[in-house]
């Protein structure tokens, strides 16, 4: 029988007081906060507010949480928000949240309540929460793991991690209205050029770069190479680069002492005779390419000229010394398509911001505190260079889903939020990035001039979409296979049917 009759569950009551607690179970330091108007779809955005905190908790009265006044308000003194409807949106743990609350007004404090505040506010506006608290995570792409401080709960990824270094530019992303769509002029700065002070000889290039290879091991002695087809048509826009992997190829001969001063290098399993066709991957006489190694678990590169190309190796020889990638290294903590979260430091906060720095930086490790906020507010600013330096490792079971990646990637992003994460070391800062500019090429001489392109949205770099494609494709793989083992299993291990 059906129970016709049976009545509709009733939907829970808003409870303002259990969002509270909710609220003060996420403690946010602070919120953007922006005024609902009737009518429009859009709110008025009026700037951050500090959330009122006593001994490191969320100040509140049953229903009734305080704020600060909003950054945006602070001129317009005579402003009546009594009974205006506002959202609150903050961050905890990266993923954004949103609140919907009516202001009943603003009060002054009484001064044994000031006097118990962890901000020396004297008065503050009284909200009322009016919905309940929402995510608001609109990630399109998953996030692949590096560090996960012994939580055994989130699975790290070994199969593509990256090695991240970090410059400044000379640029900062506008507070206001449309960005720059293309930018031609952008220069690195507060980073020291390896540049030994000798002038430049073949022979000292070739002698310095044929120590380094000599005191790896053999089969160590290999370099990465790039070769890039550049746009010499002289239009007013020219056409990105064309970025052609050669992989990595050996460096020969290095332990004979040549009449000549030049280098021999293996020649790539790419390059070759096609029937009918021009193969790009063939290196001819003239060409300058680029060659990438590491030595010390540093990164360095190097400006090679062909001299001549062979059947079996090419003759190459340096028209530079060989020089270390500058900028500031970082630990990853995760990374996706569109962004990545990097772990801070002392070091990377005073390259970043200069004479800006707290002069307590090494003292004062109050992370909510107002002056820390300022900080982070700060470290929004500046256009940061990024240097991803690829690590890829496939067992042979699961090598066609391995990826071909560059020996890096440079990227131009902007730090959106700073995370406090807790460690069992304590408390750690983590500053999510998001990626805002895509360089069209890369330069062969320290005065080439680079465009980039802004890709905030479009999130297309080839690379990053090819390691996100393979992993999918190398997770799915790996979970039907633990599916089908399991099932087996279990068949095996079945009874037989009795009797």
């Amino acid at each position: 029988m059906f129970d016709f009759f049976r009545k509709k569950k009733q939907a829970s009551s808003f409870n303002p007081q259990q969002e509270i607690a909710r609220l003060a179970e996420l403690s946010p330091p602070s919120t953007m906060i922006s005024l609902i108007k009737k009518g429009e779809d859009e709110p008025e955005s009026m700037g951050k507010a500090f959330f009122l905190r006593k001994d490191k908790k969320l100040y509140t009265e049953g229903s009734h949480l305080y704020l600060t006044t909003p950054d945006g308000i602070k001129s317009a003194k005579n402003r009546n928000l009594n009974a205006k409807n506002v959202s609150l949106e903050f961050s905890h743990r990266r993923i954004p949240h949103k609140m919907d609350c009516r202001i009943v007004g603003r009060f002054r404090l009484l001064p044994e309540v000031v006097e118990t505040l962890d901000i020396q506010a004297k008065a503050a506006y009284k909200l009322l929460p009016t919905s309940s608290m929402k995510k608001q995570d609109k990630r399109q792409f998953l996030r692949y793991t590096l560090k996960n401080y012994g939580d055994s709960r989130i699975p790290l990824t070994t199969h593509i991690m990256f090695d991240v270094s970090v410059k400044m530019t000379n640029k900062e992303f506008k507070l206001d209205g449309a960005p720059v769509m293309l930018m031609n002029d952008l220069t690195l700065k507060n980073y020291l050029n390896d540049d030994n002070g000798e002038p430049f000889t073949t022979r000292n290039a070739i002698n310095e770069f044929r120590e380094v290879m000599l005191s790896k091991q053999p089969h160590e002695r290999t370099v990465f190479v790039t070769k890039l087809i550049k746009d010499d048509s002289g239009g007013l826009v020219r056409k990105p680069d064309v970025e052609l992997l050669l992989g990595e190829a050996n460096v020969l001969g290095l332990d004979m002492e040549s009449l000549r001063d030049v280098l021999f290098l293996k020649k790539s399993q790419k390059a070759g005779i096609k029937k009918g066709e021009e193969n790009p991957y063939n290196l001819h006489p003239g060409e300058k390419i680029l060659i990438n190694f590491y030595h010390d678990y540093k990164p360095f590169g190097m400006l090679i000229e062909v001299m001549e190309a062979r059947v079996q190796n090419e003759v190459i020889r340096p028209i530079e010394f060989m020089k270390e990638d500058p900028g500031i290294r970082l630990d990853l903590v995760d990374y996706s398509i569109g962004g990545a979260l990097i772990q801070s430091s002392p070091e990377f906060l005073r390259f970043v911001l200069g004479e800006k720095i707290p002069s307590d930086l090494d003292e004062n490790q109050d992370f909510e505190s107002a002056p820390w906020q300022n900080v982070f507010a700060e470290l929004e600013k500046p256009m940061l260079h990024l240097t991803l330096y690829p690590k890829v490792y496939f067992p042979d079971t699961v090598n066609q889903f391995k990826p071909e990646m560059p020996f890096k990637i440079t990227i131009v992003g902007q730090i959106m939020r700073t995370h406090i994460a807790e460690t069992s070391e304590g408390p750690v800062l983590q500053h999510g990035v998001q990626f805002a500019y895509e360089a069209q090429g890369m330069p062969l001489e320290d005065d080439e001039i680079v465009d980039w392109r802004y890709c905030r949205h479009i999130r297309d770099n080839k690379y990053l979409k090819d390691a996100h494609s393979h992993l999918t494709q190398l997770y799915g793989f790996l979970e039907k296979k633990n599916n089908t083992a399991t099932a087996s299993s279990g068949r095996r291990q079945a009874p037989s049917p009795s009797g």
